[in-house]
């Protein structure tokens, strides 16, 4: 009964594989790839950017998401420039998304909508029901992405942002049958 339990929590069969993509916006070629070690100081320099000089998640961090058989993580370049990232992790039948990102000048253009679209396909084809994630509760701004891309408000967590004594709103989104339909 414990290795049908845990099968169902930690399978391992997931293809988190991404192949290579390109794609213009508002005359940007894009790329967009799986990422490895070798991109984590330019996610680190993004996070500089998008969290005004703070990195939540430091260079152990995400050599520790990377090595897991469970996570994904997207890297989006304008060519040798990092614009985005995306990361998720599979936890039984849920698409946990750690954390994203957009520079600020390549906001509002649809990317990270893109990327949360692309992740919940890869979600989905790992068997999939729903995402999950965390927002600051005064970044309006994500909020606004995410309610737009069908998450809903599911519960606050006090002092998620330890080092800022500030909260998180977990919100989930259950996957679709026509997001389920696009994917097969």
């Amino acid at each position: 009964m414990w290795k049908k339990f845990n099968n169902f929590l930690h399978p391992a069969e997931l293809d988190l594989n991404f192949e290579e993509l390109a794609f213009k916006v508002n005359g940007y070629l894009l790329n967009i790839m799986q990422a490895n070690e070798a991109h984590i100081s330019d996610v680190i320099e993004l996070e500089r950017e998008v969290y005004y000089g703070k990195t939540p998640w430091n260079k152990r961090a995400f050599e520790s998401e990377l090595s897991k058989h469970n996570t994904i993580y997207l890297v989006v370049y304008n060519g040798a420039g990092l614009v985005a990232f995306a990361g998720m992790r599979m936890q039984g039948q849920e698409g946990h998304i750690t954390n994203i990102a957009v520079k600020p000048m390549f906001q509002r253009l649809g990317i990270g909508t893109y990327l949360l679209k692309l992740l919940t396909e890869i979600a989905y084809k790992n068997r999939a029901v729903q995402m999950t994630l965390e927002v600051r509760t005064d970044n309006r701004q994500a909020r606004s992405v995410y309610q737009k891309f069908g998450f809903v408000p599911n519960f606050v967590r006090k002092n998620y942002y330890i080092s800022e004594h500030a909260d998180a709103l977990s919100m989930i989104k259950r996957i679709t049958d026509e997001e389920q339909e696009e994917v097969n």
